[in-house]
């Protein structure tokens, strides 16, 4: 490599963790300054901040995919000179056809093998390139915004990327803010990139008969006209919910009046629904006629479908609020606050007999429990397992979980009902973690353990589930079912097979990627499921970083874990030999450090019988699970 590309900047659009690792070690060795989007919006951003000479781009991506961010870049003048090159795994033409649609110079298909003819491209592109000025592009970098972005995909994408991105941004805001009213305001803010909403009246129905009227008068119509409107939407309001008698009503202007003086020639007013019931309604007035057109009707209804629910999830918090406030203030002579607070959990969780929640579900089994049970006396197995049901469960609880049930040796536990939690997934992780360093202070002595000694698995899975209360009149109890939780029942099942301590499903996962050791441990169709399920190990620590007294099955070599990475990668690839290497290469790592790595092992024996007996054409590294 010579001085003039050993300072060349490289853009890489790449969501796969593993390929992006391999490419960005390929390109640093070559000199190259590399940076790296894990998909196209964030790539459209880094262009105009990390200034790249080259972007290498993966086709398929989440929220932007590659052809459609190229597009965009392809479309202004300042960074259409900039070269791109279509990098992806799918080797189909209409691939090749999204890619010269959107102005991308050079295709190539995705794989280490190609990461020769890959350097000769780059090479070509940056010696005859056009010049580029960066300088604007610096200068429009400075303007480039979550709203810019909208706008400019609105102007240059296809509509339904530019819903899906308004859409994006509105699940953000739904997480950012805490009340009703910010959550209109923002609402009202993402609105104005939807359409010229020039004045704008969202009702909502409230406990006892209450109604909650918010406008945004974002032009500074006059005083006069706002009224006016305002009146308009309450009494359009009165006649789509004849039967609701209004009692009180509470009114807050986020913008006063100005002096605009236009008359109002277009308005439209839309149903909100939650549940298929509908809660509110939208007003919205422009002064240009006939402005509603059907695209940017459908472009309002969309937006307005996916905030709906998020509107009516923030009405129904500030109604629990002001039934814990109301409840608090009749009892607090009476009752002492932390029975009142029980009281209060009670009466949330009885209100409603069940609903749909997203919560994380754990199931944690003792290892050979039957041997141990078989050769124990009955009354010290009872005192062991009251032992440990009661240091386990110390352990879920001080992460916010719910004890559901004890089923024999086991322990089901759920992570976001009845309370709430940031981010379940991740707090039924630490729990998990807990679980584990505890069992080395579970005291055995009054047991016969097996050759293998003490230990447990643990399974949790997130999703949809049914909540409440279950049951007949003189017995309920307040438990989860449904898919989420008998999955998460299967994932502690394997444990053993795979011979980890704790197993998650990909959609723990996906929620506390960031904040976790994970390994990839394998893709099946467990039995009675036809969706394939990607199953993960988790660890506390990497060996010799901070791993103290850590038990080994939750400490992992770092090394290791690259090479494993890099091994499975390949191994989904077909490259059968280069994959073999890699994971002999964890296994060895693993080996030199005292521990045991089933997971590479299991997959040196599976690629054996693949090189022996080659998988079909529709092989897609799933295998089916035949046990529950």
């Amino acid at each position: 490599m010579d001085n003039k590309t050993a300072k060349k900047r490289i853009l890489v659009f790449e969501d796969s963790d593993i390929f992006a690792d391999m490419l960005l070690e390929f390109l640093d060795a070559e000199g190259y300054e590399t940076g790296r989007a894990v998909n196209g919006l964030e790539g459209i951003k880094m262009t105009y901040s990390f200034l790249p000479q080259l972007i290498v781009t993966d086709v398929e991506m989440p929220l932007f995919k590659g052809y459609q961010a190229t597009r965009l870049l392809k479309s202004r003048s300042s960074t259409k000179p900039i070269p791109v090159i279509m990098f992806t795994s799918l080797g189909e033409s209409k691939d090749k056809f999204w890619g010269s649609q959107a102005g991308a110079d050079y295709y190539i298909e995705k794989s280490p093998e190609n990461f020769s003819k890959l350097k000769e491209q780059i090479e070509a592109f940056l010696d005859g390139s056009p010049p580029v000025d960066y300088e604007q592009i610096k200068r429009e970098g400075k303007r480039i915004n979550d709203n810019s972005l909208i706008e400019m995909v609105n102007n240059l994408l296809d509509t339904k990327l530019f819903q899906t991105t308004v859409i994006g941004l509105l699940a953000e805001l739904s997480v950012k803010l805490s009340s009703l009213e910010e959550l209109v305001r923002g609402v009202f803010d993402l609105l104005r990139n939807i359409c010229e909403c020039e004045i704008c009246t969202v009702m909502i129905k409230d406990t006892d008969n209450s109604l909650a009227v918010y406008t945004a008068n974002h032009s500074g119509y006059t005083e006069e006209i706002a009224e006016d409107f305002k009146a308009v939407t309450i009494a359009d309001f009165n006649t789509f919910f004849p039967d609701y008698q209004v009692v009180s009503r509470e009114v807050e202007d986020f913008f006063g009046a100005g002096e605009k003086n236009k008359k109002i020639e277009s308005y439209i007013m839309l149903p909100l629904k939650n549940s298929g019931e509908d809660f509110a309604t939208v007003h919205i007035g422009n002064s240009i006629k006939e402005y509603f057109s059907p695209p940017i009707l459908e472009n309002i209804n969309v937006f307005l479908s996916a905030a709906a629910p998020i509107i009516a999830n923030a009405l129904r918090l500030r109604q629990m609020d002001t039934l814990q406030k109301k409840t608090r203030a009749a009892f607090a002579r009476y009752v002492p606050v932390d029975v009142m607070d029980e009281i209060i959990k009670k009466s949330s969780t009885q209100s409603s007999q069940s609903e749909t929640r997203v919560v994380a579900v754990l199931f944690s089994d003792i290892r050979n429990f039957t041997k141990i049970s078989e050769k124990t006396n009955a009354q010290e197995l009872v005192t062991f397992l009251n032992a440990y049901f009661s240091l386990m469960g110390n352990e879920i609880v001080a992460e916010g979980g719910n004890i559901d049930k004890f089923i024999g040796d086991a322990i089901m536990a759920i992570f976001g009902a009845p309370k709430t939690l940031e981010n379940a997934s991740a707090s039924s992780i630490r729990a998990a973690l807990r679980m584990a360093k505890a069992l080395a202070r579970v005291d055995t002595a009054g047991i016969t353990l097996p050759e293998s000694g003490f230990g447990a698995g643990i399974g949790i899975n997130f999703g949809e589930c049914v909540v409440g209360n279950i049951g007949f009149h003189d017995k309920l109890d307040y438990t989860v079912i449904g898919d989420t939780v008998n999955l998460a029942s299967r994932l502690e099942g394997v444990t053993k097979y795979y011979r980890q301590s704790i197993i998650v499903s990909e959609n723990v996962y996906g929620a506390a990627r960031d904040e976790f050791i994970f390994r990839k441990a394998d893709s099946v169709r467990v039995k009675g499921k036809n969706e394939a399920v990607g199953l993960y190990a988790v660890y506390a620590a990497y060996r010799g970083e901070g791993d103290g007294d850590l038990p080994p099955g939750i400490v992992l070599d770092r090394e290791a874990l690259d090479q494993y990475n890099k091994g499975l990668k390949l191994y989904t690839m077909r490259e059968w030999e280069t994959a073999r290497q890699y994971f002999d290469q964890a296994r060895a790592i693993t080996e030199k450090s005292g521990g045991e790595d089933y997971l590479s092992s299991m997959y040196i024996a599976r690629i054996g019988e693949h090189i022996q007996n080659p998988p079909p054409a529709d092989w897609d590294a799933t295998i089916t699970m035949t046990e529950k």
